[in-house]
């Protein structure tokens, strides 16, 4: 490899040390003999990960039974770490990953985004990718300082309003294996943007240009992006890619509950701005951003504030008082 990595992304990546194919992928059979040098293990400890004859390590992985080649590398770690890059795009449901998340590398979703599969495998194969995630980083972080987007820091003290649109209990499948939560018609129809029928479905690794990206907040002011797409043989509305995720690390079960608000709060140049929030309310408890609001509903309206379009006024949302 022609360009080093950055010790910053490299290290932070070792030390503490996730979306589809396309149709577009380049694939390189790769020999199945691997060959020792001077005593060298004939495998790595690593997954997708192999040696080579002149002692450097090849990266590979699999994607619809064909094996596509990301690159040779001087270190097995380096080697490793372009396996877990690829995995996100290619195997998004795939949680066999080298290396654990970090806060570094739980950034490379949004990064991927960017890009399309073969030129994230090119990057990956030139050496560009670190570089190329090392620059999202630092402009991201830069335009985070100045920027006038929701959070608690800019709407403090400041009123607004938040709109719940709906909620929908979790089935079994929305949680399972299908990596993907199905949205009830009326209200995908209702709230979110229009997108034409994907012939797609069930194939969370495949890019599809009528597809959209939703992005939302939690109570922690993260961002969570979801790819929306409507697949026609079943009639379905649904979220795929990032939904998986978004299930690990919120430990959904089913039974429980998610749902979707509408934020509007004024800033302090009486603009207003306006995010979506989605929260998620356990089979035994209540919502998070129930637990942090203060008199969140009164009791003559709390049970119509469960149904959609019910909106509520006077109480605190992530520290911000709504009104």
């Amino acid at each position: 490899m022609k360009q080093k990595w950055p010790n910053t992304i490299s290290e932070t990546r070792v030390n503490a040390i996730a979306e589809g194919s396309d149709s577009s992928c380049i694939t390189c059979p790769f020999p199945a003999n691997g060959c020792s040098k001077q005593g060298r293990s004939l495998t790595s400890k690593f997954k997708g990960v192999v040696p080579q004859q002149n002692g450097h390590w090849g990266a590979q992985i699999y994607a619809n039974h064909q094996r596509i080649w990301l690159g040779t590398f001087k270190s097995e770690n380096e080697a490793a770490m372009a396996y877990d890059s690829a995995a996100i795009r290619i195997r998004s449901g795939d949680c066999h990953r080298n290396f654990p998340w970090t806060k570094v590398t739980i950034e490379e979703p949004n990064f991927q985004t960017l890009y399309t599969t073969e030129a994230l495998l090119n990057m990956l194969k030139d050496g560009s990718y670190t570089t190329k995630f090392a620059e999202y980083l630092r402009d991201r972080s830069e335009s985070a300082q100045t920027s006038a987007g929701p959070s608690a820091a800019n709407i403090n003290n400041n009123e607004g309003t938040i709109k719940q649109l709906f909620q929908k209990e979790l089935t079994p499948s929305d949680v399972g294996k299908l990596n993907r939560l199905v949205i009830p018609k009326k209200y995908a129809v209702k709230y979110f943007p229009h997108v034409s029928a994907s012939t797609l479905e069930n194939v969370e690794c495949a890019d599809d240009d009528r597809d959209v990206q939703l992005m939302f907040f939690d109570k922690t002011m993260r961002q969570w992006k979801f790819r929306y797409c409507y697949w026609k043989s079943s009639q379905s509305y649904v979220f795929t890619r990032g939904w998986n995720r978004f299930v690990k690390e919120k430990q959904l079960k089913a039974n429980d509950t998610i749902a979707f608000y509408l934020c509007e709060a004024a800033k302090t140049n009486d603009a207003k701005t306006t995010f979506c929030v989605v929260d998620v309310k356990n089979r035994n408890g209540a919502s998070s951003v129930e637990n942090e609001a203060e008199e969140l509903l009164s009791p003559k309206n709390k049970d119509d504030g469960l149904k959609g379009d019910a909106e509520v006024e006077g109480f605190k949302l992530f520290g911000v008082h709504i009104k």
